[in-house]
């Protein structure tokens, strides 16, 4: 447990300087209620808050830790796409290239992000209206980057990895999930805030159920007895994870942010606008296939076929009455479609379900959106109980 005591207490301390940075406003901002300010999108706050951050809030930590998780996606999938030629990178070359991604990002992030900070008519501080902008845009960046090497010290020295700064952002948003856009809080009978309860309670412990469900293909082992612990390879139904929600909620509010800044009220801004909304048929179809395409996108990132048969047939091992190879690469596709369908299917319930019964009761609609919070809260409190467990064990274990 000491180990446990010790990297608990080294992230307890990183979050505490990351909750205090999310206080620090930039210069120039005076202090006042951001978050309840009419100026924001209805679901800004909800997509800043999957990545642990309130993108309405112009504090040095603004940006959270949206740059750093979409850089490292990016290298994920690239590596994937191009096996051979990223596995000739040293560990110090991937991370300088993770970090120069992350840097673009976050400079593009925070130059749309200080736009948004200037609705708020912040004092100048004597600069001219373009150099304020470029010392907030400084700040942002400065701030996005320092949340990063904060994330590679817990990922070395603490528990959580470098998600670890997603959590408190997801935590602090959850109360104001169900009433994100709204000018008055949403209200319900004594009786309704009782089955509201009860529907969150019951669609906790399912994801917990649906998180930890996986389908296991056992594989023999070349002179290794394995009668008492089979081997296997773990597929699980959530097989890309809660990833496709965080990232299709992105993609999906970010053209109806620019919509609304066309000028006028032609034609094409009124299609996108139908288009890109959760309170129209035709924008809860395109989300859901935005959700879709992501969860066989990730599916294939976070479980990749052609390296696991690699590696099965370099170690001589194999599954039962599958020829090593090509054929147990295809094997392997099959069964993860297999369960790519079924995540993605739970996935899209989640996400769509309470949107097409808002097309009829508003009131409804948030609750895709509180739902999809609470599955990414409990994958990575999943995570983090998982690594906590094997620290555990592995102090439990002597040299003979």
């Amino acid at each position: 447990m000491k180990i446990v005591l010790k990297k608990g207490c080294f992230t307890l301390g990183l979050l505490i300087i990351f909750e205090l940075g999310s206080l620090v406003l930039l210069p120039g901002f005076a202090p006042r209620d951001y978050v309840g300010t009419i100026e924001q999108s209805s679901y800004i706050n909800i997509v800043s808050g999957n990545f642990g951050s309130q993108i309405t809030v112009p504090s040095l930590f603004a940006l959270g830790m949206g740059p750093y998780m979409t850089a490292l996606i990016i290298w994920q999938t690239l590596s994937a796409i191009n096996e051979k030629s990223f596995q000739r990178l040293s560990q110090k070359t991937v991370g300088t290239w993770q970090k120069v991604i992350t840097m673009f990002l976050a400079v593009v992030q925070a130059m749309a992000t200080t736009l948004l900070f200037l609705r708020y008519h912040p004092h100048y501080l004597g600069f001219s209206s373009g150099s304020f902008y470029f010392v907030t845009l400084t700040f942002l960046v400065a701030g996005a980057m320092l949340i990063v090497w904060m994330a590679d010290l817990n990922a070395k020295f603490g528990i959580g990895g470098t998600s670890i700064f997603i959590i408190p952002g997801l935590i602090k948003n959850l109360p104001n999930v169900l009433n994100s856009g709204r000018t008055t809080p949403l209200q319900f009978p004594v009786w309704g805030w009782l089955i509201v309860a009860v529907v969150i309670l019951l669609f906790v412990i399912g994801a917990v159920f649906i998180n930890n469900s996986e389908l296991r293909i056992e594989i023999e082992r070349i002179n290794i007895n394995n009668r008492l612990t089979n081997s296997y390879i773990p597929i699980k139904v959530l097989v890309s994870g809660a990833m496709p929600f965080m990232f299709a909620l992105s993609l999906f509010s970010i053209p109806s942010l620019l919509v609304a800044e066309l000028q006028g009220s032609g034609g094409l801004k009124a299609g996108l606008a139908t288009l890109f909304s959760f309170n129209t048929w035709q924008g809860v179809v395109l989300y859901g296939c935005i959700i879709v395409l992501l969860g066989y996108g990730f599916a294939f990132v976070n479980f990749q076929p052609h390296n696991i048969a690699k590696s099965l047939k370099k170690n001589g091992d194999y599954i039962m009455d599958v020829t090593p190879g090509v054929t147990t690469e295809d094997y392997l596709k099959t069964q993860l479609m297999r369960m790519a369908f079924l995540g993605n299917g739970y996935i899209l319930l989640v996400a769509t379900v309470p949107l097409i019964i808002g097309l009829f009761f508003n009131q409804v609609t948030n609750f895709s959106f509180l739902f999809g919070s609470i599955l990414i809260l409990i994958t990575m409190l999943d995570s983090i109980f998982q690594e906590i467990r094997a620290l555990v064990n592995k102090q439990q274990y002597q040299i003979f």
